[in-house]
């Protein structure tokens, strides 16, 4: 079985997390002969499974990758192709299988960065939803927003939670947290925050938790981890704001040194970070929303996303009540025993078979 993968995008957060976690797993399945497409030099970098690299550096949402998957149809041909996003070829027809992450630029336009991208992406997620013979889900909050956005059947959509890599764990290694806590010259106590800055997750309002927080707790500070994508003051008393940190590992070290971590997002497709802590033992603040909840289990205090006083009153209870942190902390880490990207891509294999 001949399976091509679009992994253009695999040095990028949130969907590079994705195709750098799924892939490996699925190049271990010997009854697939797996080609992958992008870039050669950072497939090589970041993925370690056995398979085929074929060079297709068109750039994403482009008129070029949409000349490039013309070009690229003799070599596909008829061919399971999975792409882990909705750019997908609009000029010819391939064997589709689609990962949809969430809906975000649609419900929530502030969100992006361009004023276009709303209509762009539900111009692609209707093409997607015609040609695509499966479309696959991140979560069930997820199918629910595409089913009721687009009124389609749920037959068409398959849910495939996401994983947690393993580099991800309670780090015992003291030395090693001293010295990323003195890389980034972080604080003793503080709240952490990881994902792009942008307005649908809450940004705004996490810093004036943060700030009635402060008043309370003066020990206590903010530290902001992810791109800098929507303009927001982050030259705040106590807060540390980092860019993105590449490195895993050290990532990993700062959900460890976390007194709580916090995410107060209106939209999300899964919600990784909150799993990502959960397996670093970091008791966990967030929004209510729907896959907040289905994904967070029992792992984390859900509050309003718009409630600033409910906010900051879990925060400060967290944060000052030691038997919070203790139930927070173990059904985080009970709860995150249910996603696996080995799991994963066993599902993505088994769908791979019903439909090539």
């Amino acid at each position: 079985m001949k399976v091509f993968f679009d992994a253009r995008m695999i040095a990028h957060t949130g969907i590079g997390r994705y195709i750098r976690g799924v892939l490996p797993e699925i190049a271990k399945d010997a009854s697939i002969e797996l080609s992958v497409l992008g870039n050669r030099s950072l497939i090589e970098k970041s993925f370690n499974g056995s398979g085929k690299i074929i060079d297709f550096n068109y750039p994403i949402y482009s008129i070029q990758e949409q000349i490039g998957f013309v070009k690229f149809k003799s070599i596909i041909g008829n061919n399971l192709l999975h792409i882990p996003h909705y750019n997908i070829p609009i000029f010819v027809p391939y064997n589709l299988i689609v990962t949809i992450h969430d809906l975000t630029h649609i419900l929530y336009p502030r969100g992006a960065n361009n004023y276009c991208a709303r209509f762009y992406m539900d111009y692609m997620v209707r093409k997607v939803l015609r040609r695509a013979k499966k479309v696959i889900c991140v979560s069930n909050a997820t199918k629910e927003m595409v089913q009721q956005y687009y009124k389609i059947s749920a037959a068409a959509l398959e849910v495939i939670y996401e994983g947690v890599d393993n580099t991800f764990t309670k780090i015992a290694d003291r030395g090693f947290l001293d010295t990323v806590k003195q890389k980034y010259n972080l604080p003793d106590t503080f709240i952490l925050y990881v994902g792009s800055i942008r307005k649908h997750k809450n940004i705004a309002m996490l810093l004036e938790a943060f700030s009635r927080i402060r008043k309370e707790l003066s020990h206590v500070s903010l530290v902001l981890v992810g791109k800098l994508s929507q303009s927001f003051n982050l030259q705040l008393d106590g807060v540390h704001y980092l860019g993105e940190v590449a490195d895993d590992r050290e990532l990993a070290a700062l959900y460890n040194l976390a007194a709580v971590f916090c995410n107060l997002s209106f939209f999300e497709g899964f919600g990784l970070t909150l799993l990502e802590a959960q397996a670093c033992g970091a008791p966990i603040v967030c929004s209510d929303i729907a896959v907040h909840l289905e994904t967070g289990g029992n792992g984390v205090l859900a509050v309003p996303a718009s409630d600033v006083d409910q906010i900051t009153q879990a925060l400060y209870n967290v944060l000052t009540k030691q038997t919070f942190q203790e139930i927070l902390i173990k059904n985080g880490l009970e709860n995150i025993q249910r996603f696996s990207w080995e799991t994963a891509a066993t599902r993505m294999v088994e769908l791979y078979r019903k439909l090539s």
